[in-house]
């Protein structure tokens, strides 16, 4: 690993791929905390990076990161960046004919899928905010592992809505980004689609990392099977007691229960039970100020999952 104290930490591999690409691999040093974008002058690349080869960008990072190693990497033979949920390198620049700008190769990880934890719940209840702060849970108690958070539905929503101190321009972004899918006249044919689209993203993910979330939105539909499919576990969490059952339908006897969290929106924590499956009564859940889950849930998550 190159300049191991900086939060940028640059690392020329070769992974265990169907093709033995030259991969520059980004690994932030401190995942909880975003980093900043005065941390571009002191980036150092790897003094084994051959540029006179082809150079595949990996890992999780800012956009403006991957633009500026682009650019530092310009004289390479061509230039690639990694789309983990197709399994595909996509080619952003090229200097020889045998590779073309647009080009999307395989580049499969040989590696044994890790366990998907699908959480779902009727509208309004917490499943963002719950799917984001278990994230940055599992990070904190498992530095060690990488966890991936995939939101399988059309709200507009990403991680980045969590990570911004500005609120206003939130609210607008996501609005802006929405797609209501379910209220077009082509819906019949849309959610199909739109679900096995993300049941492969997922299935492709699970050779990425060590742990994936799958929020699946609020509406346990059968269209979501596919999707169901590829997750091994799952998480509820309802505002309704009575909306509980209907998602329990949809996972099993594909998933293994985790927890049922029973949302609500004044501060409490109560532990109703936790075998055979844990649940408890749990709030609020509000966004920008709900940055953990109960340790509880984590030690469950954590034992049951072999993390």
């Amino acid at each position: 690993m190159h300049f191991s104290n900086h939060p940028v930490q640059l690392e020329v591999t070769s992974l265990a791929t169907n093709v033995p690409y030259q991969t520059l691999a980004i690994n932030l040093a401190d995942p909880k905390h975003p980093i900043a974008p005065g941390v571009l002058p002191t980036i150092r690349l790897p003094p084994e990076l051959d540029l006179n080869r082809e150079v595949i960008l990996f890992g999780q990072a800012p956009a403006w990161l991957y633009s500026h190693l682009i650019h530092r990497c310009h004289s390479a033979t061509w230039i690639g960046c990694y789309d983990a949920r197709s399994q595909q390198v996509v080619v952003i620049q090229s200097r020889i004919p045998e590779r073309r700008v647009g080009d999307a190769l395989p580049f499969a990880l040989n590696r044994s899928p890790c366990p998907v934890i699908l959480i779902g719940g009727p509208p309004n209840s917490g499943k963002s905010v719950l799917s984001n702060a278990l994230r940055l849970s599992l990070i904190r108690t498992c530095p060690q592992r990488q966890f991936f958070l995939h939101r399988a539905n059309w709200d507009g929503e990403g991680n980045w809505t969590y990570e911004s101190n500005n609120p206003k321009l939130i609210n607008q972004l996501v609005q802006r980004n929405e797609y209501r899918m379910h209220e077009k006249e082509e819906t019949a044919t849309l959610i199909p689609a739109y679900f096995s689209y993300h049941a492969q993203a997922t299935n492709n993910l699970r050779s990425l990392v060590d742990c994936v979330l799958v929020d699946v939105g609020g509406i346990p539909q059968p269209e979501k099977a596919p999707l169901v499919q590829q997750c091994t576990h799952y998480i509820i969490i309802s505002r309704l007691p009575e909306a509980v059952e209907a998602w329990h339908k949809l996972c099993q006897p594909h998933l293994q229960p985790l927890a049922v969290i029973h949302s609500v929106r004044d501060r409490q924590l109560e532990i109703l039970r936790t075998e055979p499956v844990l649940q408890l009564v749990a709030g609020p859940w509000q966004e920008g100020q709900t940055l953990s889950v109960p340790e509880c849930l984590s030690q469950v998550i954590v034992q049951r999952l072999g993390l």
